[in-house]
This record gives C-alpha cells, structure tokens and sequence, in this order.
C-alpha cells in the first residue's frame, strides 16, 4: 500500500510504502527514514547520509570558537534521546555523554570513537522511530512534557535534524577550503 507517488530523481516512485496510517506521522517517519536514494525536500541528506563518510579527523576539526561536526553529531543525538523520553514520558537513564546538550567529543578523538558516535546516534534514530511508528494519532494534539503538543516535538526534531545537516555540509566544506 502506498500513500502516493515520490519524485526520487528525475523518476516517480509508486512504491513508497507507508510506515504509519496516519499521513502526519507518515511524512516525519519519511523525513527521518526515507527510501534509499531518496533526495529529500532541501536536496541534501539525512543526518545519517551525511556524516557516512566522515572520517574522525574531519568530524574533530573545528573553526576557531565554533563547534566541529562530531559536537554536532552529538547534540543531535542527545536530543533524539531527549525527544523520545518525552513522547513516551519515562525518564529513561541519563544520557551516555556529558555535558547532555552538546556533549563534548573524547580528549583523543579516533576513527574508533567517532563510529561509536555515529552508532550511538543511528541507535537512538532507530529507536525514535520505533517511538513514532508505535503512537497514536489521537494523540498528537496531547501536551507532552516542555508544554508541547506531541505533534509540534515530532515535527520540532524533524526540522532540528535538517537545520544541523545544514551545518555539517558547511562545515564540510569549510574542511575542504581551509
């Protein structure tokens, strides 16, 4: 069953599968988790494509006074924890790195330990979809903790996730150039 046709490129795809019944959280499941080879709406990739072949000493660098890509990769991640403690309203165990908000990368950063990062972060995306697909639409207009519709937090991740995508590509490129 599908909820409609998708440009991938310059063709229709009439299969794209739904991952909810409801087509508000269908869209935020597709924005977190298109299809493969998928562009999605601003052309550019998710949070996941986007740091995929990032290595560590590129992920550290940093403009002077600025964050670096692997900060970034973090403090999204943080909130995608956070996010889901408050859809589900459990206070799950505290988060793995600190300080919470932009966690600070490891003292001697390695290929190592930025691919647990980014696993880190591809476990907590996985498991912030787990949360959406399994809600119910009735309660999307419900106050959640921060004093939040549950909808408006969804859709607030949504766009956290394209606004510090953003910020990697530039950061990127800022690498290149530098």
């Amino acid at each position: 069953m599908y909820i409609g046709e998708r440009k991938i490129g310059n063709q229709m795809n009439t299969a794209f599968f739904k991952q909810h019944d409801d087509p508000r959280l269908a869209e935020v499941l597709h924005l977190l988790n298109p299809p493969p080879n998928y562009a999605l709406w601003h052309g550019g990739p998710t949070i996941l494509q986007c740091v995929k072949d990032i290595e560590h000493e590129q992920a550290i660098w940093a403009p002077p006074g600025r964050h670096s890509i692997w900060h970034f990769a973090l403090h999204i991640t943080y909130w995608k924890y956070v996010v889901r403690q408050r859809i589900t309203g459990t206070t799950l165990s505290s988060f793995s790195r600190q300080p919470e908000n932009f966690p600070n990368p490891p003292d001697i950063p390695s290929q190592l330990l930025w691919k647990a990062d980014i696993d880190l972060m591809a476990t907590e995306n996985r498991l912030l979809i787990e949360t959406i697909q399994q809600l119910d639409p009735k309660s999307l207009d419900d106050e959640v903790s921060g004093g939040h519709r549950l909808l408006d937090l969804i859709m607030g991740i949504v766009t956290h996730d394209a606004y510090h995508v953003a910020q990697i590509q530039l950061m990127k490129r800022l690498y290149q150039d530098r």
